[in-house]
């Protein structure tokens, strides 16, 4: 009998210390579940104006990160409004700012095809410019062609069709002056590398290579800087290729428009390829 209720008694402390444990889950979870609901209260309670207000704050401090998170909580608790659609705008700003060249232009392609009619919409065409531009000033570098170096381009021409759409669309806008004056010094700078690729190719007697590179020159960027230079190294290689006819063409053309080039002087190319120079190509401040 005392055996019985000895292993009565286990069972019962078995079960007990269950019961426990399970009112110590059931609490926590509770508590768990409070705080969420807390939080979300908390969350919800604040106005869009109240939040954009706080993401601007943000920015206009220039902290990137808290205004990112701020005008992406903005946007989640209140996606559509006018304080949702400047908030998008402000938000591609403020990744741009950031370093994050594909966020802020996803977020600038969602904005324009979202809000085609909002009053700056002209400053979203014209920041998605300036975003691919900022981009690819740092790529001013010593010239090896290969596919990568190609790659590497491929922000400044995305940034010369955006620039270009900008004003074809907003001719009168106030960011149309600035626009045009980053195209002049995107089309020095993508003739320079186009010629700096042809000199290359000159100079390891791959002639044809060389002539397609200063064909592209001369027919895609006639004001450029580099017109001349094409020119005379489309001139030699077609002379390094025996074909007389053609080099001297582009002599012709080369003493009708540049007759103080030095090629004509003593046929002598300087294949040399440069480190970009930034500040020969900038316009900004001459």
């Amino acid at each position: 009998m005392s055996e019985f209720i000895f292993v009565d008694n286990a069972l019962m402390k078995k079960i007990y210390s269950l019961l426990i444990i399970f009112v110590l889950i059931v609490s926590v979870t509770g508590c768990k579940k409070n705080k969420k609901d807390s939080t979300s209260v908390e969350v919800t309670k604040y106005s869009a104006e109240t939040l954009y207000n706080k993401a601007k704050k943000y920015m206009d401090l220039g902290m990137w990160d808290a205004a990112i998170f701020q005008y992406k909580h903005l946007r989640n608790q209140y996606p559509f409004g006018r304080h949702a659609e400047q908030g998008t705008l402000e938000l591609a700003y403020s990744y741009f700012k950031n370093y994050d060249t594909e966020l802020a232009i996803s977020t600038l392609d969602r904005f324009i095809k979202n809000y085609p009619a909002h009053e700056h919409i002209d400053y979203a065409y014209y920041l998605k410019g300036l975003v691919y531009f900022e981009s690819e000033k740092s790529l001013m570098q010593r010239v090896n062609p290969d596919p990568s170096m190609d790659r590497n381009i491929e922000n400044g021409r995305q940034a010369f069709v955006a620039l270009k759409t900008f004003i074809e669309r907003y001719p009168k806008s106030r960011y149309a002056e600035d626009a045009e004056q980053r195209l002049v010094y995107l089309r020095n700078y993508m003739a320079a590398y186009e010629l700096q690729v042809a000199k290359y190719y000159l100079r390891r007697q791959a002639y044809v290579a060389a002539i397609n590179r200063c064909k592209f020159v001369i027919e895609s960027f006639q004001e450029s800087n580099s017109v001349a230079d094409a020119l005379a190294v489309s001139a030699e290689a077609y002379k390094q290729l025996g074909q007389s006819e053609l080099a001297d063409a582009n002599v012709a053309v080369l003493e009708k428009n540049f007759p103080n080039h030095s090629y004509l002087q003593g046929g002598e190319l300087d294949l040399e390829t440069k480190i970009f120079s930034f500040k020969d190509l900038w316009i900004f401040g001459k």
